[in-house]
């Protein structure tokens, strides 16, 4: 009965909130989250795009960088038009980093931003490139997730909504590139104007 009453009266968003956010506990900790958090941010293009495109996958590249595109603007939209206010802004005795608490975030919560890069990343691998690719950052992009409850900066149900919006974004981008003649055509347009640098062979 205590642990029913201790549900209702927080809530499950916040029990689960608790539980993970440990920032400042254990150095070793700290340091993975705070290395997976940095690189769920705008790295992911750099780590992704740049080694699609070295090994001649310029289609691919471009369809990604597009979709890391319209994730975070998506995604921005929904937070600026939902305005979920960040646990460490309205929950007493929330764990944080210096650097990387609610005073240097810009904008609300609701949804991750940080987990709808990584998904949408780990799926559009998963897809485009099948299971070996998009496992391994499937495990990265949970990382990622986890790391902004771990930092006191987002809700579980915020990293979930994120997870599920970057999915549902590569599936998208995934259906538009292959029967949307238009995009097609503007990508191919775009890409054969960008200078291509010869391979190099073994």
């Amino acid at each position: 009965m205590h642990v029913l009453a201790t549900v209702v009266s927080m809530g499950l968003d916040e029990i689960l909130l608790r539980a993970l956010n440990l920032a400042g506990t254990n150095i070793a900790l700290d340091a993975a989250m705070l290395l997976f958090t940095t690189a769920g941010a705008s790295y992911v293009i750099v780590l992704v795009g740049v080694p699609l495109w070295l090994r001649g996958d310029r289609e691919a590249t471009f369809d990604f960088l597009v979709l890391i595109l319209i994730a975070i603007l998506v995604t921005e939209a929904i937070k600026f038009a939902v305005g979920r206010p960040r646990p460490c802004e309205t929950l007493p005795n929330i764990r944080y980093i210096d650097g990387f608490s609610c005073r240097e975030e810009f904008d609300p919560a609701f949804p991750s931003g940080h987990a709808s890069r990584a998904f949408a990343l780990a799926a559009f691998l998963g897809i485009r490139f099948q299971w070996r690719a998009g496992v391994p950052v499937g495990v990265f992009a949970g990382l990622v997730g986890l790391s902004r409850i771990y930092l006191g900066v987002h809700w579980p149900s915020d990293v979930l909504g994120g997870a599920l919006l970057g999915i549902g974004l590569a599936v998208l981008m995934e259906i538009v590139s292959r029967r949307v003649a238009v995009y097609a055509r503007m990508r191919q347009r775009i890409v054969e104007a960008i200078p291509h640098f010869p391979q190099r062979t073994a």
